[in-house]
Parts: structure tokens; C-alpha cells; sequence
């Protein structure tokens, strides 16, 4: 490992580099989940801007979160073969070039291709910054209070991304809440090529997977597809089934060439280390219900309880500032009690919460729900920082930009099924109310949802207790 370094050899040189180093990861995290949620607010505009129907809008979010989930994989590789730092400020430049073509678009095949660039500019960002914090910082202590910043920049920026989109759509225009990536990009990138040291790099030659990374690449896009298309419009044998049978079957292939690659793109062995398949696993499905949650408030806040856009993404703000509170103390909690412990435990609250919320209606109080979300933030917040140290505590310095992209991309395919199924479940169950959708007959479908997701996370509790192992250096 290497220090993040910048002129100058003494110890408040280096603190302040490193300091520095962390502050602009955590900007670019806060970035990357602004986008998540950003233009959700900003789809009637563009649909009205552009004239497009709102299912021709739907592909703005969904073209984004395909490309994204489905070159991470290929875009953690990289990392690691042709450097951390190198793939991170270029992502970064392409990122910033998508928002500033797409905020000034005249026409909608040209923004859907660059939320498209901008979805494949963040699988390249997102594993070479996870990398970055877990490589980067020697000193054991202050690598896993990076990761509590991380999560706290992880945690805050979907909930600024909902106001900010509010707040941008109504005050300027839809365009701003791309263009506004633009200055982020102009300052972070050329920052980073100063206070980031290069690492991950293979000397030459370099073997590269080119079979595995398509296989990859198309398996992972289009089981996103089929899921994401699941939940925007249900079941259908061509438009949800055909992308989902593809996905499989290119996923089978996949494994089939990696086993049989001298350079594989995703060396199997990865998942030989239990803790990376079994915390991946559970990610896979915790981070899943928390983005099917954050969807669930949204239309409870605005469907049942009539808020407008901005009012609703204030009404969730409680759920992101005590995740990203809760994730600053994550690494004494860890420290004290071992990350195992307050990973599975994070689990058991976020559970509590999630029941507490399914026994609201459309009557309670918002002090009732205030304390269903805070409870569902003091969970959340614990799992997702030692989710990501004990994911990558035992994977190799070599492996480390691989192990960010698995986690990105556990995190995007869990979202993509939470919202599909929970979201799902909560509508069906609205429609068999009756043939008109009152705000009561809505609350009891969210409900329904929460009240689901907590059953499964006590599953996964299960799970996580009888398959991750104790760690030593997390202690």
C-alpha cells in the first residue's frame, strides 16, 4: 500500500494530504449518488421540454442504471490492471463531457445516449474510488474511518440528489440538474491528479479478457433490463422475460469463459474468499430493500399524504442525515464490538425500522414515521460501512478495484430487484382494493412492502450470522 502523498516529507504534510486525498472521494461518491436520484423529480420537465410520453422518460433513469450495473464489472478490472487513479479521472472527465452534452440536448435520443455515457463514466468511477479508500490509506484506523465518510457521502447524496432535483427543476430547469455535475468535474478531476498517487497498475504486457468482459458487460445490461422493465410495467413476455432469459444465459457463458481464461476478467477465485461471496450476497439484498424504501417513501409522502415534489424529498431527509451520522461512528462501533457484529446487528435495526413504518396508515402522525425512518437510518447506516470493509478485507491489494466493482454491482442489480418486487407487491396489492386507488388503499400496499422487507431482512440476518466470519484486523 501507499500513502496519499504531496510535496513535503513531514507528518502534518502527509496528514493534510491524506485528508485532502479522502475529502475529494468523498465529493465524487456525494456525486455519484446525487445522480442516482437526481433527475427522478426532473422527468415531467423533460417529458414536457422534449415531448416524449412518460414511459420514453422512464428510459432516462433506466438506460443510466443499465450501463452502469452492467460495466462494472469490466470497469473494475480496470482498475486494477491499468491504474486506480488513472481510471478514476478519466471516468470522471467522460462523466462531466455526458452532463454538460446532455444538459444542453435539443432532442431525446441524444440525452438518452449520454445518460447512457454518463452511467458507463460512473462504472468506471465507482470501483476505482472504492479501491482508492481501501488501498490508499495504510494506517488501519484511518482507512476505516474513510469508510465512514464514505458512507456518509453515500448516504447524504441520494437524499440531497431528491431536493436538489426538486429544487433545480422548479427554480431553473430540468438541464440543470445535469449541468450541475459540470463544476463538480471541472474542480474534483484536476484535484485528483494532485493528491491521488497512481496504484493497481500491471506492468506490461497486459493480458486483457475480451470475451469475458462482453459476456460480462451484455449479462449484467440486460439482466438489469428485464428487472428494471419488471418494475416499470410488470411482467411481459418480451419486454421483462427476453432481456431476463438473455441475461442468464449470457451470465452462464460468462462463467464458462472465465473458468477456461489465463487472464479472466473476474477471476473466480474472488469468490473462493467467503467473506466476498457472502457479504456480497447480503448487500445484494439489503442495499436492495433500502433503495425499494427510499422509492416506497416517496409515494407515501406524495400519494397518500398529497405532498408536493420538494416537500416530499424534505419529509425523507430524516432517513439520509441519520444514516450519514450513524456512519461516522461505525468504525469505533466496529472496532469495539467487531465489524461481524454491528454489520449483522445494523441488519436486525434497519428491520425494526422497516416494521414500524408497515404499521403506519394513511392517519399516522409524520412524528410516527419520523421514527420509523430513523430507526431504519440507524441500521442502514452501521451495515453499509462494515458491508464494505469486511467485503474487502480479505481480498488482495491486486484485487481491491475488482472487489469495489463486485459491491457497486451487487448494490445496482439489489436495487433494480427491491424496486421491482417491493414496489411491485405495494401496487398489486393497491389494484385489488378496488378500481380507483384511495390514499388508504395505497397505504396499506406500502405497508404490505415494509412489512415484506422486514421479514427478509430477518432472513438475511440469518444468513449473514451463520456465513460471514470474524475478522481480526476488523476488530
Amino acid at each position: 500500500m501507499t500513502e496519499v502523498e504531496i510535496s513535503g516529507t513531514g507528518k502534518g504534510t502527509r496528514t493534510r494530504s491524506r485528508n485532502g486525498a479522502l475529502a475529494l472521494l468523498c465529493i465524487a461518491q456525494l456525486m455519484l449518488m446525487i445522480d442516482f436520484s437526481v433527475v427522478n423529480l426532473a422527468l415531467p420537465d423533460i417529458e414536457s421540454s422534449l415531448t416524449i410520453t412518460t414511459n420514453a422518460s422512464l428510459w432516462t433513469v433506466t438506460v443510466y442504471a443499465v450501463a452502469f450495473g452492467g460495466l462494472l464489472p469490466l470497469g473494475g478490472r480496470l482498475a486494477d490492471l491499468v491504474g486506480r487513479r488513472r481510471m478514476f479521472v478519466l471516468g470522471l472527465t467522460v462523466f462531466g463531457v455526458a452532463s454538460l452534452i446532455g444538459g444542453v440536448a435539443q432532442g431525446f435520443p441524444l440525452l438518452l445516449v449520454m445518460r447512457a455515457a454518463q452511467g458507463a463514466a460512473a462504472a468506471l468511477i465507482a470501483p476505482a474510488l472504492l479501491s482508492l479508500i481501501t488501498t490508499s490509506f495504510p494506517d488501519p484506523v484511518f482507512r476505516q474511518r474513510a469508510l465512514g465518510w464514505f458512507g456518509s457521502a453515500t448516504a447524504s447524496g441520494f437524499s440531497i440528489g431528491v431536493i436538489l432535483g426538486g429544487l433545480l427543476t422548479e427554480l431553473v430547469s430540468w438541464r440543470a440538474v445535469l449541468l450541475i455535475n459540470v463544476p463538480f468535474v471541472a474542480i474534483v478531476a484536476p484535484l485528483a491528479l494532485v493528491l491521488l498517487t497512481e496504484s493497481g497498475v500491471v506492468p506490461k504486457p497486459r493480458r486483457y479478457d475480451i470475451p469475458g468482459a462482453v459476456l460480462a458487460t451484455l449479462g449484467s445490461g440486460a439482466l438489469l433490463l428485464g428487472i428494471s422493465e419488471a418494475g416499470a410495467i410488470g411482467w411481459d413476455p418480451v419486454k421483462t422475460g427476453l432481456p431476463l432469459i438473455l441475461g442468464a444465459v449470457l451470465s452462464t457463458c460468462f462463467i464458462l469463459v472465465e473458468r477456461r481464461s489465463v487472464a479472466p476478467l473476474v477471476p473466480l477465485r474472488i469468490f473462493r474468499i467467503r467473506s466476498v461471496s457472502a457479504v456480497n450476497t447480503v448487500v445484494l439484498f439489503v442495499t436492495g430493500i433500502m433503495g425499494a424504501l427510499t422509492l416506497l417513501l416517496s409515494l407515501l409522502f406524495q400519494n397518500v399524504r398529497l405532498n408536493g415534489p420538494i416537500d416530499a424529498g424534505v419529509s425523507v431527509l430524516p432517513l439520509g442525515i441519520v444514516t450519514a451520522v450513524v456512519s461516522q461512528f461505525t468504525p469505533r462501533l466496529a472496532a469495539a464490538f467487531t465489524a461481524r457484529r454491528v454489520l449483522i446487528t445494523g441488519i436486525a435495526v434497519f428491520a425494526v425500522g422497516l416494521v414500524i413504518l408497515g404499521t403506519a396508515d394513511a392517519n399516522s402522525g409524520y412524528g410516527y414515521v419520523v421514527v420509523g425512518m430513523v430507526i431504519c437510518g440507524l441500521g442502514f447506516g452501521p451495515f453499509f460501512v462494515t458491508a464494505a470493509m469486511t467485503a474487502t478485507a480479505d481480498v488482495p491489494d491486486a484485487d481491491q478495484g475488482l472487489a469495489g466493482g463486485l459491491i457497486n454491482t451487487a448494490t445496482q442489480i439489489g436495487t433494480a430487484l427491491g424496486i421491482a418486487f417491493l414496489v411491485s407487491l405495494a401496487d398489486h396489492h393497491t389494484v385489488k382494493q378496488g378500481a380507483h386507488a384511495t390514499p388508504g388503499s395505497i397505504a396499506d400496499g406500502i405497508s404490505l412492502a415494509m412489512l415484506t422487507a422486514a421479514a427478509a431482512l430477518a432472513a438475511v440476518a440469518v444468513f449473514a450470522l451463520a456465513t460471514i466470519k470474524r475478522h481480526k484486523a476488523l476488530r
